[in-house]
């Protein structure tokens, strides 16, 4: 009498363990569908793997001349903002964000006194006075004198009795100091130091009463167009190549490229990489100007279309190898095969196919 409640107990763990097992194999079938392991760059792909194809998202080789020019979304925009350095004393009068400042002009207020904008390539690390030993500042600080009207000479790097005579007539007219105060000494912190000029502030990053903080970010006042390529597109493209410029009214700009970055560079600590873009420098910047940061489109013709037919791929099913080496994923029969491609022009999100080992009109590649 006890066998048969031990015999149901028993068939019931069988089923059980099959069931367990199956929902297991499911969950690991699943699993491969939703990453498609298959598809990881530098992954083991066999010559023919077994998949569910029903769940690849596909689209068919075609064949063609592809010489349509290349549509980017694109930007004008300033060169990434630097900061001036921080305030010594106590700021009483804020920067202007937007406005355009020319060397000498007051960038920002402190103790009361006008911190006007001195421009250069290295520091001013010392204070410049009778006996300081010649070098590079000394000539740049004659510079921005001369370039402000105070200093009349040729500059160098020695200082003499005319570069502190300038310094006082410029600490007693430009900064506002009298009698003893204007000391013909050059102080670095009663200037603010950028790159080049003239600038554009930013953003104010100070508030009144701040003290050791920086008081604003500054930019270059050229613009220039950045777009981001595709990693296809960048292998692609070339500075020197022609381009063109839609700009916000319609009007367009014949130009080149200035530089193609293949991008990858480390940003931060969280592993991200800069992206693969084009930029374009405007040296007349009459062009562009009355537009500021905005929108456009470039357009880039495919200098390298020669007219001929080949096959056609979307840009979304190349496979990155090591190297230049490329490879599409083609479905064959319920397996996916991946096969070594040669890639030409890039245009509109498509990419000829120049040579490869077996790949032929109506092939469904796999697409991303």
């Amino acid at each position: 009498m006890t066998t048969k409640p031990q015999r149901r107990t028993g068939r019931a763990r069988t089923i059980a363990t099959a069931a367990i097992t199956l929902i297991l194999a499911v969950g690991i079938i699943a699993a491969c569908v939703i990453t498609q392991p298959w598809r990881l760059i530098g992954g083991a792909t066999t010559a023919n793997t077994q998949v569910d194809v029903t769940t690849l998202r596909t689209q068919p080789v075609t064949k063609g001349a592809l010489n349509a020019q290349t549509r980017l979304g694109a930007s004008l925009q300033y060169d990434d903002a630097r900061e001036f350095a921080a305030a010594t004393g106590m700021i009483t009068q804020l920067p202007v964000a937007g406005k355009q400042l020319n060397t000498g002009d007051q960038v920002y207020e402190m103790d009361g006194v006008p911190v006007p904008l001195f421009h250069g390539s290295r520091p001013f690390w010392r204070q410049l006075g009778e006996g300081a030993a010649d070098g590079p500042d000394v000539a740049q600080l004659e510079q921005n004198l001369k370039e402000t009207g105070y200093f009349t000479g040729e500059p160098d790097n020695h200082f003499d009795w005319y570069t502190k005579d300038a310094i006082q007539r410029w600490q007693t007219k430009a900064l506002g100091l009298a009698g003893d105060a204007a000391t013909g000494v050059f102080d670095p912190a009663s200037v603010a130091l950028a790159a080049g000029a003239p600038i554009r502030i930013k953003t104010v990053t100070a508030k009144l009463g701040d003290t050791n903080v920086s008081p604003a970010t500054y930019t270059g006042i050229a613009l220039h167009l950045n777009a981001t390529l595709t990693a296809t597109q960048a292998a692609t493209f070339k500075a020197g190549d022609k381009a063109q410029v839609v700009l916000p009214d319609n009007t367009t700009i014949d130009t080149t490229l200035t530089s193609v970055d293949q991008g990858g560079q480390a940003v931060g600590t969280d592993g991200q990489v800069t992206q693969p873009s084009a930029r374009i420098d405007f040296p007349d910047q009459t062009k562009v100007a009355q537009y500021g940061p905005t929108a456009v489109q470039l357009l880039i013709p495919n200098a390298a279309a020669d007219g001929r037919e080949t096959l056609i791929v979307p840009v979304t099913a190349l496979i990155a190898g090591t190297g230049n080496s490329w490879a599409v994923e083609v479905v064959r029969g319920g397996k996916v095969v991946r096969i070594a491609v040669t890639i030409g022009t890039v245009a509109n999100a498509q990419v000829q196919i120049t040579g490869s080992d077996g790949l032929k009109v109506g092939d469904k590649v796999v697409v991303s």
